[in-house]
């Protein structure tokens, strides 16, 4: 790898004023949630960062919207309306709309559990080898029934490159992928390996670790910090609902992971255990009803779910798979490694009450 490829030091000094860091937020539907965060990241023990918000709610209440633009008064909080984007694409925009030298993510219903959250992951990137960092998920769910295990297997991917999370484990190691919220990357590892893919609905994070790991140099490297704590809020309203899904929904949202996402990066892994997959859906949905999921949370509930996905996953699936064959046929395969460009230009903030029209990138 030749010298212009690798990790630049990070700019602690002067940079002509911009922000060292810039810190972005993907919002929907949730404004009194993100007025919360703006206060928490105003408070910030950090001397040099902006917050870039990627603001996608269509209804909004005058009484949010006058509290938020109370807060964007504040020269480091800039409010950047868009109609929905998707996950992934909400966070694209933000990057291509961050001045920042580092890029720290946390979305609208997490907060920072300290004051130096900041610094906290600034400090990790010292090392110029450092790529990108996940912090540690600070909630009240139970405790990993397995912690040797947890610490083990943190941020890294089975046999069948499904991502292994654990986040809330308490051990600093490098490891193999990042997380969406929490999680801070230099921006020249985005313009070496690209951005998040937008052609999957769910478990959006994966694509770009898959190409880090495929491309990084040997001493390169991705990093679990347990020091840089973040706050879950799991039962605030809005956003995407995934926990208020049905469980046909959910699976149908794995399945297009697996086909758009896993399928492109590991074509022959994926064929030749397409049977295990299959299984692999059946049971990750059925863990998802029996733990995750907000829906079902009566025993007579999730009975009904995991009843209705064992019998109706397989006839599912195929009428799943001839509708996305089909769409391959018509109109190709869809686009992977959007680039870090100008897609969308930094510009001038609005009032949070006028909708900027972009082209919608929900998968």
């Amino acid at each position: 790898m030749t010298a212009e490829r690798r990790s630049r030091p990070l700019a602690l000094g002067d940079l002509g004023g911009r922000p060292r860091l810039s810190v972005i937020v993907r919002s929907y539907n949730r404004l009194p949630a993100l007025a919360e965060l703006l206060e928490a990241l105003l408070a910030q023990d950090h001397d040099s960062f902006e917050v870039v918000v990627i603001e996608q709610t269509a209804e909004r209440a005058p009484e949010d919207v006058a509290r938020l633009d109370e807060l964007a008064r504040d020269p480091r909080i800039r409010i950047l309306p868009h109609p929905p984007l998707g996950g992934p694409g909400a966070r694209n925009a933000g990057v291509r709309n961050a001045r920042g030298d580092l890029l720290v993510f946390i979305d609208d219903d997490d907060l920072p559990a300290t004051t130096d959250w900041l610094r906290r992951h600034e400090a990790n990137f010292a090392d110029p080898a450092c790529l990108g960092v996940t912090g540690r998920f600070v909630d009240d769910g139970p405790p990993y029934v397995n912690m040797a295990r947890a610490r083990r297997q943190v941020l890294s991917f089975n046999l069948l490159k499904w991502q292994r999370v654990y986040a809330r484990t308490d051990q600093r190691k490098r490891v193999e992928s990042l997380m969406g919220s929490n999680a801070a990357i230099r921006r020249f590892t985005l313009e070496r390996f690209g951005l998040w893919d937008e052609c999957t609905p769910i478990e959006d994070e994966p694509s770009l670790a898959y190409r880090i790991n495929a491309g990084k140099h040997h001493d390169e490297y991705l990093l679990f910090d347990p020091e840089a704590q973040m706050i879950r809020r799991l039962d605030v309203p809005g956003g995407m609902a995934k926990r208020m899904m049905s469980g046909p929904v959910y699976a149908k949202r794995v399945f297009t992971f697996l086909h758009n996402i896993l399928g492109h990066y590991f074509p022959i892994r994926f064929v030749l255990l397409y049977p295990a997959y299959i299984y692999f859906v059946a049971y990750h949905v059925i863990q998802w009803i029996c733990s995750d999921s907000k829906k079902h949370q009566t025993l007579a509930r999730r009975i009904w779910a995991v009843t209705g996905i064992v019998l109706s996953l397989l006839p599912l699936w195929a009428v799943w798979l001839a509708e996305w064959v089909i769409r391959r046929v018509r109109h190709g395969e869809p686009p992977h490694r959007p680039e870090l460009s100008s897609h969308f230009a930094p510009g001038a903030d609005q009032p949070l009450g006028e909708l900027v029209e972009a082209p919608s990138r929900v998968a």
